[in-house]
């Protein structure tokens, strides 16, 4: 929810609940990115099963 109050009009402790919800957001969004980030999908072949040589006849080798 967005506080539309003007800063002047804010108490100091109305300020430092908006600067601590502003703070508390944007490390939860830095920890989903992270976690985002973590999936790696450029396996390599050896991980991949896609990735495997196959014989002639299309077993997996």
């Amino acid at each position: 929810m967005i506080n539309s109050t003007h800063p002047d009009d804010m108490t100091t402790e109305a300020r430092l609940n908006e600067v601590g919800s502003l703070l508390a957001t944007a490390i939860k969004r830095m920890k989903e990115k992270e976690k985002q980030e973590n999936i790696r999908l450029d396996k390599s072949a050896n991980q991949c099963p896609y990735g495997r040589k196959t014989t002639t006849k299309g077993e997996r080798a």
